[in-house]
């Protein structure tokens, strides 16, 4: 009787599993023919190009699920659900090029500290993942609770912290601090702290530097170049292409808090002068009708200036 309820729970459990997955699939449809639909400047095309991308991180991870629960709080999860989740780009259609990616391959337990345009680099982060290898994703607590995704993000091995409560703030920290010391894990997030969709960079946060010194990492600093192909008053997103580029390391050791503004302006100002570069690159390729028609697959990375895939 035990195996024969056994069973019917397995059977439920597959049935309503595949539905969810029509369903999703069925959405994922939907998103796609949306934004499809009408000219630059739609508000609802424009919606659903972003929307894509939303969902596509967020169905994913609840999708897969039931296979997070076969290695809980694996960052491994997170990175096959990157991988699935970074195909939207095709979609959209939005093109990457990462240069010096050598960097991130080789490097060891670091901050990897990025420039924050628009909701465009959830995207730009799963483009990256399988190039860091193992990641410590943050995001805010609040995104916990968003049912069904946040308890699957949490299973995926996402990290939530509570940045009301600096406590609790201060232990997830040292979690991640030992990840990146001890197992050699990159921490991923962007001294910003918030999105700055016009051109420049906003002032840095300090919370990330702290984390660098504190643990002796190094800082890698990765700049994307201006999104051009998104104007968010216009409601326009046009397919695009995104230069990315890794700057070398900054050290961190032997730097204490009485180093951190330096610390910090040596990282901004590198960053923004690479930003600059990067997109005057972009303008000056834009102008060039033989670059604008070039077809380009989805992901090209430069090692040392040498094309790897």
């Amino acid at each position: 009787m035990t195996d024969c309820s056994l069973c019917l729970y397995v059977e439920l459990f597959v049935k309503y599993y595949i539905y969810a997955w029509l369903i999703g699939l069925g959405v994922w449809f939907l998103l796609i023919l949306a934004s499809k639909v009408g000219s630059d400047g739609n508000k609802f095309k424009y919606y659903a190009k972003f929307g894509m991308i939303y969902y596509a991180t967020q169905a994913f991870a609840t999708l897969f699920a039931p296979i997070s629960l076969l290695r809980p709080r694996n960052p491994a999860n997170a990175g096959f659900i990157s991988a699935v989740a970074s195909r939207a780009s095709t979609l959209l259609p939005i093109t990457w090029e990462l240069r010096n990616a050598r960097i991130l391959k080789e490097a060891k337990g670091a901050v990897v500290m990025a420039n924050h345009q628009t909701s465009m680099d959830i995207l730009g982060l799963e483009i990256l993942w399988s190039i860091m290898g193992d990641v410590i994703s943050i995001a805010k607590k609040e995104m916990l609770f968003i049912l069904p995704f946040g308890p699957a993000a949490w299973l995926a091995g996402i990290t939530f912290i509570n940045r009301q409560n600096r406590p609790s703030a201060m232990k997830t920290l040292e979690a991640c601090k030992r990840k990146m010391v001890e197992k050699g894990f990159k921490m991923y997030l962007y001294p910003e702290g918030t999105r700055y969709p016009e051109r420049g960079m906003l002032p840095f946060k300090k919370g990330g530097f702290h984390t660098a010194i504190q643990a002796g990492v190094p800082i890698i600093p990765v700049v994307f170049s201006h999104m051009y192909f998104i104007e968010a008053k216009k409601y326009i997103f046009k397919p695009g292409h995104v230069l990315m580029n890794v700057l070398e390391p900054i050290p961190t050791t032997g730097l204490t808090k009485d180093n951190l503004d330096e610390l910090i302006k040596r990282t901004r100002d590198a960053m923004l002068a690479e930003y600059e570069r990067l997109s005057a690159e972009m303008e000056a390729n834009l102008v060039d009708p033989k670059w604008v028609r070039t077809s380009r697959p989805r992901f090209v990375v430069y090692d040392d200036d040498k094309k790897t895939n």
